[in-house]
């Protein structure tokens, strides 16, 4: 009996996951539009990066759509006090699973795009996408040291 619970748990989450249509970021540095790293596209190149991200957008919102329903689910069966180990193992698969199928939409459209841009269009992409990145990280890392409280020197006596 408790066997076919778990199981109808589990049939559950993958249902609601499998029918969520959840809304998504862009896949290229979160909703950034590639134009604004690379000045020189033409129409056409623009409209075929448009699809793209279009298409890797409607995918990688459902798998964080779905994400979202596990670790909903997750939660739930933590915060029992009796051994979930049986549902919990295998949505922390799920979770996993799902986690790398947005890396790998990510990298797919990463390809796509490239293949639309010349090499010295990506060149450019590149150079000015890694100082985005730099920048964002100096940001965040001055944006933690202010939330450090300073600590006080040692007293000497």
């Amino acid at each position: 009996m408790k066997r076919l619970i778990i199981i109808s748990l589990i049939a559950l989450v993958a249902a609601a996951t499998a029918t969520a249509q959840p809304e998504a970021k862009s896949p290229r540095e979160d909703n950034m539009e590639i134009a604004d790293f690379v000045s020189d596209l033409s129409k056409n190149q623009q409209s075929k990066i448009d699809l793209i991200t279009k298409r890797s957008t409607k995918i990688i919102g459902n798998y964080r759509q779905q994400l979202h329903d596990v670790r909903d689910s997750i939660r739930t069966f933590m915060d029992r006090p009796d051994d979930n180990s049986a549902v919990l193992f295998p949505l922390y698969e799920r979770e996993g699973h799902l986690q790398s199928e947005i890396s790998k939409e990510y990298y797919r459209c990463k390809l796509s795009i490239d293949k639309v841009l010349t090499p010295e269009q990506q060149r450019t992409l590149k150079e000015k996408m890694d100082k985005a990145r730099q920048n964002r990280e100096l940001r965040h890392h001055n944006k933690s040291d202010k939330n450090k409280s300073p600590q006080k020197a040692p007293s000497k006596k």
